[in-house]
C-alpha cells in the first residue's frame, strides 16, 4: 500500500460501475465472532468495503467476484439477517438491517455474478517505463471507464495503476501477444501489456475498444479541428467576451462559432484547435445577465458561459441565433440524468376562479413558458414557481408567451387554469465547502429543501433551522461529478451563474434521485428544456394513437364486412351440398328403377354440383381465412392500442385536487405536496389586519360585522394580513394577472428581453486574497474588529490572516458559531429600528420615528440577495437570517385578497413626545428602550429637504450593483423596504417606475436627485412617506443595504 501523493493521486480513480452502496454489519475474518458495521460498494467486479460513506480513499477490503461464486442466507445466535458470499478464494459474512435490505442486496449480488461472464480480467504482464524489457505481472481489470491493475487477484481494492478511458484512447497490436494502449493522442504515455496468447490479447483489445466507443458520446476529439473546417457548418460566427474564472480581471475576446450541435470557442479567428467545445441539447438556455453592459448566459447540462457583446445589436443577435438552434437540437444519448429525468413524475393541477377579481398572480416568462412568480397561496392555492400549462382546457405548454398572456388579458369567470408543479423533493446530502477560510474542502450535512424554482439549504430539519444558502434554479445546470474531482463517491454539481455547490449522497440511488429531480426542476425553470421535447412526443403519440384508432375502426368495419361474406360463403356452399346430395339421390332413384337416360341427366347434375360445391367451399375457405386475418389485423391494433394506453398511463403525471388544498412551502418540516397532507389550515380570527399604505398605518376589519377602525380592538387575536414579500430576484418582463384589462408589457421585447433577465452580482463568485483587506477598524457599537476587502468591499468579522492551510474542523465550526453570535446581536439591534406593528394596548413597542442605530458592517453586495452565493460556514460573510418560522400573532389569512375599505374617520394623530427622558439610549452591545407612548404618524410636510449632496450620499449607500451609478428594481426596492413599513411589491413597481423617467428599467444618479425633487414638491400620500423616510435614513446615517 502507497502512503505517497500516488497513491492519493490513484485513490481519486473510480472503480466505476457501481451497482449498489450502503450500511452492512461484516463479520470479521479471523473468525472471532466480531461484527462491525461497514460501507459497502457493489461494483460490476467486486463487493468493497471501507469504514464509513466519508472515508472512501482507501478501502478495508474487498471480494472479487467470480462465475463460480455464490450467496446464501444464513442465521445464527444474535444475527437474524445474515447472507455470505463464498468464491474460490475467500468467503466474507454479512447482515442488514432487516430482510429487505438483505433481500435487495442479495439479489444485486446475484445479478453482477450473472453477468461476469462478459467481464475482462486476469493476469497480463506489464513493460516497465524505461527498461521494456523488465515486465511485471499483474492482474489487471477492465471497467465502463478505466483500467486498473492490481499487484494481485486478492488486492484489488489497492489500485497499483489506473488509465482513465476517453473519446481519445486507441489501442493497437504489436506481434502475436502484445497490446499497445494510448489514452491520450497528445503525449505518448501508454502501456505495453503482453498476454499468454493472441487469442487473449484479441479479447483485451476487442473489449477495451467496446468501452472506449460507449464512452464517444461524452467527449469528441477536437483538437485538429480549425476554424476553417467547420465555417461551412456555421450558423453564426463573431468575436465575444469571456468572463474568467477570476472575477477581477478584464474579461477575455474570444472567437465563436455555433453549429447545428455545438458551440466552438477559439483563441481567435485563425486558431488550430478549439479551447472549448459546448455540445447543445434542448436543455441548454439563453439568459441576459447584468454582469456587464450587453452581457448574457449560455447554460448547458454541466456550466454555465458568460460573455459578453460589443453591443446590444450583436447580443441580441446571438441569443436569437443560440435558441433557435437550442430549439432545434436533439437530446444527447445515453445522458444518465436525462433518462433518469424522464422517469420523474409530474404533478398537475387546476385552479378555477369563479368570480372576477384580481387573481393575486404574478406570471414571469422563460423560454415562451409562464411561471408563477408571486401568488397568494390561500387564496389561489397557487405554488411559485409552478409552470402555466392550460387555460380553459386549451393546452399552452407549446404555445407562444405572448399567444399564452393574450389568452389571460380581459378573461372572464369561470376561468380555468392548469399548473405544473414545480419539483419537490428534501432531505439530508452532504454539502462541499468552498475552502474561503482554508485550502481544505470539508464536508458538511445539511437539509436539502427543493421547491418553488430554487434549492435552498438549512442547518437541521428542525423549525429552528437557520438557512445556509438558496440557488435559483432559473439558468442553473446540474452534473454529476467524477470521484476524481472531488475524491468521494456520489457526487453532483448545481452550477447557477458565477457560484455552484457540490453535493454528496450516500448512495448511488440517492444521488440519481437527487441529481435528477434537480434536473427535472431545472427544466421547468428554464421553460422546458427536455420536457418541450417529451411534450412533443406525447403529441405524436396522441396524433399516432389517433390514426391507429382510425385504421381500428376501419379494421373493424373490414372485419364485419369479411365476417358478412363468411357467412354468405359458408350458406352458398351449404346449399351446394344439399343440391348434390339432392342429384345423388335422384341418379341413385333412377338407377334402382332401370331409367337409365333420367340416371344419366341425374348422374350429369350431380357432377355439375360437385364442381359447384367445391367451389363454393374454396369461397368458404377463403373468406374464412380471409376474416381470420381482419381478425388479427384488430387484434394487433387492439393491442398497439392496449399498449399506447398503458404507456401514456406510466407516463401520466399526478393530478391533485388543488380547489380543496393549498401548497406547503418549501422550509424545513414544511410537510408533503399539498395542504391536506401538512398540517391544518387555521381558522382565520374574527378582526383582521391591513396595512394602509397612504398614510402608513394599519387599520382593523372585523369578518363577520364588517366594521372598521383605526385603533386595535382590546383583547381580540388579530390575522395580520400583510404579505411578506422575499422574492429577491426582479425580472423585467411579468405579468399581473389581474381582474381586467390584464396587466404587464407582455411584447416581446425584442429577442433579448424576451426572457427574464438574469441578475448576478459580480463579486459574489469571486475568491478573496489576504492582501486585499485593510488592517481592520473597529466597531464600537459591537465592540468587536471587522476587516474590509478594499477591491471588493466585502467585510468580515473574520481576520482573513488567520486562514492558514490546515485549519482543523473544530476552529472552523467555532468561527461560525461566532458569526451566528454576531447576527444575532445584529437582529436583537435591529430589534430596535422595527416598524410599527399592531400591538396590544400596556405592549412595550419601539416607534420607527426614533433615533435609528447604527448597522453592524456588511458585504456591499450583499443587498443582491438574488445572488446564489454559499452561505455557508465556509463563507467570510455573516449567516443569512434563519428561515421564516410560524408566527401564531402573524398568521396568514385565508379572507379575500381584496383589503376592506379604510376607516371613514381620520387616522390618531401622528405627533410623538419628543423629550430627552424618552429617547432610546443605546450602549454597546445592548440596546435599552425607555416606555414610551408610541403613536402612528400621518404624512404631512417634510421635515426638511434633502441638498443635491445629502441626495448623493443616501443614493451612494445602496449603489452596490455591478453597474456603478445605477440602481436596479432589486436595489430600489431594498431601498424603499428599508426606509418604510410598506412591503407592497405593485407600490415597488410604481415608484420604481416614478423616478425611472427613462424606461430603461435602472435608475441613475440624476434620476433619483429629479425624482426626489419631485417628491418633496408633492404632497400624495405614499411619496410623502417615502421623502419623510428618505429625511430620517439620512439622519440616521446608520443603514448599509
Amino acid at each position: 500500500m502507497f502512503s505517497s501523493a500516488k497513491e492519493k493521486k490513484l485513490a481519486k480513480g473510480t472503480v466505476s460501475g457501481i451497482q449498489k452502496s450502503g450500511y452492512l454489519t461484516k463479520s470479521a475474518k479471523n473468525g472471532s465472532g466480531i461484527w462491525k458495521q461497514r460501507y459497502f460498494v457493489l461494483t460490476t467486479n467486486t463487493l468493497t468495503y471501507f469504514s464509513d460513506h466519508k472515508k472512501t480513499d482507501v478501502a478495508k477490503g474487498d471480494v472479487l467476484l467470480t462465475e463460480e461464486a455464490t450467496i446464501e442466507n444464513f442465521e445464527e445466535e444474535g444475527i437474524k439477517f445474515g447472507f455470505k458470499v463464498s468464491t474460490q478464494f475467500v468467503t466474507m459474512k454479512m447482515a442488514a438491517e432487516n430482510n429487505d435490505v438483505r433481500t435487495v442486496w442479495v439479489g444485486a449480488i446475484r445479478v453482477v455474478i450473472a453477468e461476469l461472464g462478459n467481464a475482462m480480467r486476469g493476469y497480463l504482464h506489464k513493460a516497465g517505463r524505461f527498461l521494456e524489457a523488465k515486465q511485471v505481472r499483474k492482474f489487471f481489470m477492465l471497467h465502463n471507464d478505466c483500467l486498473t491493475y492490481h499487484s494481485d487477484l486478492h488486492k484489488t481494492s489497492i489500485i497499483s495503476g489506473l488509465r482513465m478511458f476517453s473519446g481519445k484512447t486507441t489501442v493497437e497490436t504489436e506481434g502475436p501477444k502484445t497490446l499497445i494502449m494510448k489514452t491520450n493522442l497528445r503525449d505518448n504515455k501508454f502501456w505495453k501489456l503482453r498476454a499468454e496468447n493472441e487469442e487473449e490479447r484479441d479479447k483485451w483489445v476487442n473489449a477495451i475498444r467496446e468501452k472506449v466507443a460507449k464512452l464517444g458520446f461524452m467527449e469528441v476529439d477536437y483538437e485538429n479541428t480549425k476554424v476553417d473546417d467547420i465555417s461551412k457548418e456555421s450558423l453564426h460566427s463573431g468575436f465575444l467576451s469571456v468572463r474568467p474564472k477570476s472575477g477581477n480581471v478584464e474579461w477575455e475576446d474570444r472567437f465563436f462559432m455555433l453549429t447545428e450541435t455545438e458551440l466552438y470557442q477559439f483563441e481567435d479567428d485563425s486558431s488550430m484547435a478549439p479551447e472549448h467545445v459546448y455540445v447543445l441539447s434542448p436543455n441548454c438556455s439563453v439568459f441576459e445577465t447584468k454582469l456587464q453592459e450587453h452581457s448574457f448566459e449560455f447554460v448547458t447540462n454541466s456550466k454555465v458561459l458568460h460573455t459578453q457583446g460589443e453591443n446590444a445589436e450583436v447580443t441580441a443577435g446571438w441569443i436569437k441565433k443560440l435558441r433557435e438552434a437550442i430549439n432545434n437540437s436533439k437530446a444527447i444519448e445515453n445522458d444518465p440524468l436525462l433518462e433518469a429525468a424522464k422517469k420523474q413524475k409530474a404533478i398537475f393541477y387546476d385552479v378555477i376562479f369563479e368570480t372576477k377579481k384580481p387573481l393575486g398572480l404574478v406570471l414571469e416568462r422563460s423560454g415562451d413558458w409562464a411561471l408563477v412568480k408571486l401568488a397568494n397561496q390561500d387564496t389561489t392555492h397557487v405554488s411559485i414557481g409552478s409552470a402555466l400549462t392550460t387555460v380553459n382546457g386549451d393546452e399552452v405548454i407549446l404555445s407562444d408567451y405572448t399567444e399564452t398572456i393574450q389568452r389571460l388579458t380581459a378573461w372572464q369567470p369561470p376561468l380555468r387554469l392548469g399548473f405544473r408543479l414545480a419539483p419537490e423533493k428534501r432531505g439530508w446530502l452532504t454539502k462541499q465547502g468552498r475552502g474561503r477560510k482554508s485550502k481544505r474542502k470539508n464536508w458538511k450535512p445539511r437539509y436539502f429543501v427543493l421547491a418553488e424554482g430554487r434549492l435552498s439549504y438549512f442547518s437541521n430539519d428542525g423549525k429552528d433551522a437557520v438557512l445556509k444558502g438558496v440557488i435559483h434554479l432559473m439558468g442553473s445546470a446540474v452534473s454529476l461529478v467524477h470521484r476524481s474531482e472531488t475524491s468521494q463517491y456520489f457526487c453532483f454539481k448545481v452550477v447557477s451563474g458565477i457560484t455552484g455547490i457540490v453535493m454528496q449522497g450516500l448512495t448511488v440511488d440517492e444521488m440519481m434521485e437527487w441529481a435528477s429531480a434537480i434536473y427535472h426542476a431545472i427544466s421547468v425553470a428554464n421553460g422546458g428544456g427536455y420536457l418541450l421535447d417529451v411534450e412533443k412526443d406525447r403529441l405524436k403519440q396522441l396524433e399516432l394513437e389517433k390514426a391507429k384508432g382510425g385504421e381500428g375502426a376501419k379494421a373493424e368495419v373490414e372485419l364485419l364486412e369479411k365476417t358478412r361474406i363468411e357467412i354468405a360463403t359458408s350458406k352458398e356452399a351449404k346449399v351446394a351440398a344439399e343440391q348434390l346430395e339432392k342429384a345423388r339421390l335422384e341418379a341413385e332413384n333412377a338407377e334402382k328403377i332401370g331409367n337409365d337416360e333420367a340416371a344419366k341427366k341425374a348422374r350429369q347434375v350431380e357432377e355439375e354440383q360437385k364442381v359447384k360445391v367445391e367451389e363454393a367451399r374454396k369461397r368458404e375457405e377463403e373468406a374464412v381465412k380471409s376474416k381470420k386475418e381482419a381478425e388479427s389485423v384488430v387484434e394487433d391494433i387492439n393491442s398497439e392500442l392496449a399498449q399506447m394506453e398503458l404507456k401514456k398511463e406510466d407516463s401520466k403525471g399526478i393530478v391533485l385536487d388543488r380547489t380543496k388544498s393549498k401548497s406547503v412551502g418549501g422550509e424545513p418540516g414544511g410537510g408533503g405536496v399539498t395542504g391536506e397532507e401538512g398540517e391544518e389550515e387555521e381558522e382565520p380570527t374574527t378582526w383582521q389586519a391591513y396595512w394602509e399604505c397612504d398614510h402608513n398605518v394599519w387599520y382593523y376589519y372585523n369578518i363577520e360585522t364588517q366594521e372598521t377602525r383605526w385603533d386595535r380592538p382590546e383583547g381580540e387575536d388579530i390575522t395580520i394580513n400583510q404579505p411578506e414579500v422575499w422574492e429577491e430576484e426582479e425580472k423585467p418582463e411579468v405579468f399581473v394577472a389581474g381582474g381586467g384589462d390584464g396587466g404587464g408589457d407582455d411584447g416581446d421585447g425584442g429577442d433579448v428581453g424576451g426572457e427574464g433577465d438574469k441578475v448576478e452580482g459580480g463579486a459574489r463568485g469571486e475568491e478573496d486574497r489576504v492582501e486585499d483587506y485593510d488592517e481592520g477598524t473597529y466597531d464600537e457599537q459591537y465592540g468587536m474588529t471587522y476587516y474590509t476587502n478594499k477591491k471588493t468591499g466585502r467585510t468580515s468579522w473574520t481576520d482573513p490572516r488567520t486562514r492558514v492551510e490546515g485549519v482543523k474542523e473544530e476552529e472552523e465550526e467555532e468561527v461560525e458559531e461566532e458569526e451566528e453570535e454576531v447576527a444575532q446581536k445584529k437582529e436583537e439591534v435591529a430589534a430596535g429600528q422595527a416598524a410599527l406593528l399592531p400591538g396590544k394596548e400596556g405592549e412595550e413597542v419601539t416607534p420607527k420615528e426614533e433615533e435609528t442605530v447604527k448597522s453592524p458592517p456588511k458585504d456591499k453586495d450583499a443587498s443582491d440577495s438574488d445572488s446564489d452565493s454559499d452561505s455557508d460556514s465556509d463563507s467570510d460573510s455573516s449567516p443569512p437570517p434563519p428561515p421564516p418560522s410560524h408566527n401564531p400573532s402573524r398568521r396568514r389569512s385565508s379572507v379575500p385578497i381584496v383589503p376592506p375599505p379604510v376607516p371613514t374617520s381620520a387616522p390618531p394623530s401622528s405627533e410623538v413626545e419628543d423629550s430627552d427622558e424618552e429617547e432610546q439610549k443605546f450602549t454597546k452591545n445592548q440596546t435599552q428602550t425607555k416606555d414610551i407612548k408610541a403613536r402612528t404618524i400621518i404624512p404631512g410636510p417634510p421635515a426638511e429637504t434633502l441638498t443635491p449632496d445629502s441626495l448623493r450620499t443616501v443614493f451612494a449607500t445602496v449603489d452596490h450593483g455591478v453597474v456603478k451609478g445605477q440602481l436596479n428594481p432589486m436595489l430600489f426596492g431594498t431601498l424603499i423596504r428599508s426606509i418604510t413599513s410598506c412591503k407592497n411589491l405593485f407600490d415597488e413597481m410604481n415608484m420604481f417606475s416614478y423616478f425611472n423617467t427613462s424606461g430603461d428599467g435602472v435608475i441613475d444618479e440624476e434620476e433619483f436627485l429629479e425624482g426626489c425633487r419631485r417628491l418633496g414638491e408633492e404632497r400624495d400620500g405614499r411619496k410623502t412617506v417615502f421623502y419623510r423616510g428618505l429625511v430620517k435614513y439620512h439622519q440616521s446615517q446608520g443603514f448599509v443595504l
